[in-house]
């Protein structure tokens, strides 16, 4: 599968060594959302910051709490579905979209509403040392 051009050469191959990378399941959230992390490497010429590269499942029916991070996080749906808001607003995330949260940004609340597991490969430059994910009421 061709990445996609723009994307900084640092960031296409720690994704391509990612993808054959073999890592445990970290639980995301309890049962239907699963984060597997496939990287974890030193910002070239930091002492502060990381990038982490990981596989993200949505299950049917699995909600992303709403949070922030750390830093920046990219994601690159692998397959795709919809998601839906709390007030019933339907999201479509096709195969291939890619999205940018910038650091701070709250971003999630969203319901997978398909029937099948949404697949996405998520990138994080953060801050070592603190939580990935930061809860938002």
């Amino acid at each position: 599968m061709p990445l996609a051009k723009g994307i900084p050469a640092m960031i296409r191959t720690a994704t391509a060594i990612a993808l054959f990378a073999v890592a445990p399941a970290l639980a995301f959230a309890e049962g239907a959302i699963t984060r597997t992390e496939l990287s974890r490497a030193d910002v070239p010429g930091s002492d502060t910051h990381e990038v982490i590269v990981a596989r993200l499942e949505i299950e049917p029916g699995a909600t992303v709490p709403r949070h922030t991070h750390n830093g920046d996080e990219h994601l690159v749906v692998i397959t795709g579905g919809t998601m839906q808001t709390v007030d019933g607003k339907q999201i479509p995330f096709p195969d291939g979209m890619a999205a940018h949260f910038p650091q701070g940004k709250p971003h999630g609340g969203l319901t997978n509403a398909g029937d099948t597991v949404m697949i996405a490969i998520t990138t994080h430059v953060v801050e070592k040392g603190k939580p990935l994910n930061v809860p938002v009421d």
